[in-house]
Formats: C-alpha cells, structure tokens, sequence
C-alpha cells in the first residue's frame, strides 16, 4: 500500500510539474507580446490602377474578432468593418450593409481593392504570419526587427519601427498593382 500511495505521489508532482511548466510557456509567449490583442489608430494611403485615396483608421483586435472604423482624412467616419467567425465580414456604411465569408473578398467588391487584414493583424506587431508560409526572403535589421517580407502574394516592407521598439510605424504592402501605405500613429497592447 506504500508504494502505491509513493508511486501516486511522484506521478501527481510529474502531471502538476508539466501543468505549470506548460502554463508558464503559454504566459511567456502571450507575454512576449507576439500576436496578441490590441487597439490602433493611424492612416492609410490606397493606390490602385494609378487612382489613390486616404482614410484614417482606428482598429480594435481581440483574439478572433476585428472591428475596424474608417473616417475621411478630417475625421467623418465613413464605414465600419466588423470580422468574425460567427458573423463572417461585415462592412456597414451610412446607407448600406455588405457581407461577405472574408473581409479580403469584402473590401475588395465594395472598395475595389483588399485589405489584408488577416495578416496585417500580425504584420502590425512586426511579426510574419505564423499561419502563412513565407513566400520570400525575410530581412531583418541590427535590432532583429523585419525590414521586408513576402507572404501570401503580398510584398511587406517596414519603411520604420517606433524608436527603440519592435512596432512597426510605416508599412508598405503591395499586392500586383495595389499600393497601400500604414501609417500607425497610436498603440495600445490590451493583453498584458
């Protein structure tokens, strides 16, 4: 009966032992502050087949859920682009509501061109999609910072990174004949 209660007594410190070193891993990367929640705000300069706008943006992600407000460049809001899984896409204007299973195939029937917010969510924090295979060559910077990247048929190049920081400030992403400069003027981490 002793050995018994001893042989329960070491698998009951191994499981508990493994539970907290698996905990702590989980901690450790959600805290490294890779792919996690967060709210922005910023500018973005579209170029298409030579025709160009601007618009300001505040973006709000939080795990699976993306909500994104676009203004004119003097501050009117404009349209408000809500993702999830349970909803899809959704872009609401002040007259019309569309739909659609992507926000890519969205914003690209509504607006004419993509918004590549799936990978722009990481993209955002300097960071290559983990979901994608990197179609290109990876360039980093002395500090280890992405300096250009290619996925997903997209050309990423981080034009600067906020002084002494892995965020980004300036992205430039181009798609074929689709220019679009981000320019990401506040940020806020929600999941630390």
């Amino acid at each position: 009966m002793g050995l018994i209660r001893i042989w329960g007594f070491c698998i009951s410190v191994c499981v508990l032992l493994t539970g907290c070193s698996l905990f702590h891993e989980a901690r450790s990367l959600k805290r490294a502050g890779v792919y996690g929640d967060f709210e922005l705000s910023g500018r973005i300069a579209v170029q298409v087949d030579g025709e160009g706008s601007s618009a300001r943006i505040k973006w709000s992600h939080r795990g699976d859920v993306d909500a994104v407000d676009v203004y004119t460049p003097i501050g009117s809001i404009v349209a408000v682009i809500l993702v999830s899984p349970r909803t899809g896409a959704v872009l609401e204007t002040k007259d019309q509501v569309y739909e659609a299973a992507s926000v890519e195939a969205l914003t690209q029937r509504v607006l004419g061109w993509r918004l590549p917010l799936a990978g722009l969510k990481y993209w955002a924090q300097g960071q290559a999609n983990p979901l994608v295979v990197t179609d290109g060559v990876a360039s980093r910077d002395a500090q280890q910072r992405l300096t250009y990247l290619e996925q997903d048929g997209w050309k990423i190049t981080f034009e600067s990174y906020v002084e002494k920081s892995m965020r980004p400030r300036v992205i430039r992403l181009e798609f074929q004949d689709l220019k679009i400069r981000f320019v990401l003027d506040e940020w806020e981490r929600l999941d630390l």
